[in-house]
This record gives C-alpha cells, structure tokens and sequence, in this order.
C-alpha cells in the first residue's frame, strides 16, 4: 500500500505530460525551434488509436503500464510553384524512467522502445533525436527531411506506442473550466471536494497543438478511438492490479481506528482501492464521440472535425477513474468519521454534511436523490450519466439511505 500512494502521490505532475502531433521544425543542431509554414498545408489528419493491456500486472510499484498504440495518417500538400524542403518532427514526452541507459545519440533504441517509425509510401524516413527544442515547449523529439516537388501532395504516416500514465487523477469532467473548478471546491465547505474529487486514474493522451503550425487549415480531421477489449478488461482489473501482500497491508491500515484514522486525509486514502470500478473521463465528454459499430459486434468511437483549427485546448485526453466510493459497510464509517472531523474544524451542521455525502455516493451509483445542495457538484463529475453496471447490496443501500 505504501508503494500505491507514493506513486499516486506523483501522479499530477505526471499527467500534465503531453505528446504533439507532426509539425515543423526548423535547425539543425540540438535546439530547434516550431516554426509556422506558409508552403505546406496539412489537408486532412486521421489518428487512430489503441489502447492494450500492459505485458504484466498493473500495481502500485509501477513496474508495467497499459500502452496505447497511435496510427497517424497526415494528408500533405506543397501550396508552391517549386519545390519545397523542410523540417518535421513530432515530439514525444515520457518519464524519466523510460530513458534509463537509453542515451539520446542512441537513436536505434529510442526508435525501438516506442515502435516509432514515419513513412510516405515506400520511403521510410531516417529519424534524428533531439531532447528538446529552442523554447523548451516540446520534448523528446523525433525529426526528418520532407522534399515536396511543385504542388506535390504526399501521405505521411507515423506510427509510435506510448504507455499511459497511472496515479492520482481527478473525477471531474475534463471538459470544466478552471472558474468551474473553483466554484466546485467551495460546495459544502469544500467537504464534497475533499472527499470525492480525485480518484485512482490511467490516462492516454493525444496534442493537436503543433498542427497549427502548417499553412492554412486542416480541412479535415479524424480521431478513432478503439477501447472495446482494453474496457472489458479494465471492467475485470479495477483501478490496480493487487497482490496479496498489498492487499492485506492495505485491510490492516482501514482497520486502524483513534484520532489518525478519523483524519480526514487517512479516511479519503482508505476509500481509494484498487477494485474501485474506473469510469470514463474523457476529453471531450464522452457524449461528444460518435460510436461506430462494424455489424459484426465490434465498435469504436470518433470524433470528426471539418474544418480542425487546432489549439493547445483541443487535446484529446482518453482517461479511466476510479472514484473513491464506498463498496461495504465500513467503508459508510469512514464517511462519517470524516464529517465528524469535518464539523469540529470547520462548524456547520453535521447531519446535513452528512447526508449530501451519502447522497453523492448513492447518484454515483445511479440512485436519484433529488438533493438540490449536492447538484452543482454531481453536475462536474465525469461519472454523471454514465451507466452503473454497479449492484448496491441491500445492507449499503440501507445504510446510505437511513436518516440521522
């Protein structure tokens, strides 16, 4: 258990990591810099995207992560008279784990430890590596020569596997500004954030940002997303794979009582399992994609833009919670052992702090409350709208439902 909330610990500076989509890039040393075209248009981007379960078990001591296998097919079209030479890239970040006797000269084993390869028709590029470029907003950087004749139009395709991250993350919508985000902390006294804003989360992300940087616009652009096996299996996993010995340290802790485990921090950490169910939080919403299925019991999901005017808010985020919610009758203790500790800091009126928990547990489950003071900070939650494939047991259920 000690190992699971170190990493989750880290896992926010983690997130905020971010890989970029195939833009151009200017120099020839060590620093290059992103530098708008007026030559080369990007007409069309199609990205198709696959996540896979890891090699091995997925625990807190992050020795594997689920990677995601990423196929991008980039439309290009020389806009001039004659012929055109220049620069592209596409940039990667990764943890510092990953570079461990990897040395950036070594670009054979870099290539390699992503699968990275970019194409265009039978010609396969050789990649050079730099660490980062001139104004240090993108990292770890593969880069090559493109040659355009007169109006030439050629198909570029990069293909990379990249792990997901794993750690803490949060149950709101990826979709809140952050004027939402501080509205939301204030609900309750911030009781309700406290409690159920962030939960155990894995995220796959996708940056658009460099796309901008060719001449006019991208006419079109496609995102596939195809999760179908990887969400059966996380259906069967939970938020972490758990060994036996995680798992009983982790009983031994939640069965501590006194003053520490009434903390209100201590409390939160025990309702954060790793069998929780993971819910959908994606970005955009997931009520922005448009399922697709093949008739034959396959299906994926997409999003299409015609015209794409690409931005640094337009990345496309593909990440599962696991709220911190409670599956048995104990777990209603900690609940209230935190209000309790809650009210005694802060004043206010315990039965009603109270009830607004239960009740943000109960719509999490899917069982409608009609509680007009918890509303404003379900409407934030990812999980709002979602079906609960969840059974309450009819002990829990009475549990949360009693009055006090």
């Amino acid at each position: 258990m000690k190992k699971l909330m170190t990493v989750m610990g880290m896992a926010f500076a983690m997130v905020d990591g971010a890989y970029a989509n195939v833009g151009v890039f200017n120099g020839s040393g060590q620093t290059p810099i992103v530098e708008k075209t007026d030559a080369v248009q990007m007409v069309e981007e199609e990205v198709l995207m696959t996540p896979r379960k890891a090699k091995g078990p997925v625990t807190g001591s992050c020795r594997n992560f689920d990677p995601m296998d990423y196929r991008c097919t980039f439309k290009l079209r020389n806009l001039k008279d004659e012929a055109v030479e220049l620069q592209v890239g596409f940039p990667l970040d990764i943890e510092t784990y990953r570079m461990k006797g990897v040395h950036a000269e070594d670009v054979g084993k870099l290539v390699e430890s992503f699968n990275f390869s970019a194409c265009s028709g039978n010609e396969k590029f050789k990649v050079r590596y730099v660490p980062q470029d001139k104004e240090k907003k993108f990292s770890k950087l593969f880069l090559w020569t493109m040659k355009f004749a007169a109006h030439e139009e050629r198909t570029l395709v990069v293909s990379y596997t990249m792990e997901g991250y794993l750690g803490l993350y949060y149950t709101l919508s990826a979709d809140m500004q952050k004027g939402d985000f501080d509205d939301l902390c204030k609900i309750d006294g911030g009781l309700l954030a406290g409690l159920f804003k962030t939960g155990i989360g894995e995220v796959h992300m996708y940056v658009t940002g460099t796309g901008s940087c060719w001449a006019g616009e991208i006419q079109k652009a496609t995102f596939k997303y195809f999760p179908q096996d990887f969400e059966a299996y996380l259906a069967k996993r939970g938020a972490l794979d758990e060994t036996e010995e995680e798992r009983k340290q982790r009983q031994e802790e939640k069965g501590k009582r006194g003053k520490e485990a009434r903390n209100s921090s201590r409390g939160v950490r025990n309702l954060l399992k790793p069998e929780c169910r993971l819910v959908r939080c994606w970005h955009p919403s997931p009520d922005k994609w448009t399922r697709k299925d093949d008739g034959a019991g396959r299906f994926h999901y997409e999003l299409a833009f015609t015209p794409f005017r690409p931005s640094e808010d337009d990345s496309i985020i593909l990440g599962y919670v696991a709220p911190p919610m409670p599956t048995e009758l104990d777990d209603v203790d900690i609940l209230e052992d935190v209000v309790r500790e809650f009210v005694k800091s802060n004043g206010g009126n315990e039965k009603e702090y109270l009830r607004d928990v239960k009740d943000v547990v109960l719509e999490f489950y899917g069982i409608k409350t009609g509680n007009t003071r918890i509303a404003p900070f379900i409407d934030k939650q990812c999980w709002k709208g979602q079906e609960s494939p969840d059974q309450l047991s009819i002990a829990l259920k009475k549990r949360l439902e009693e009055k006090r």
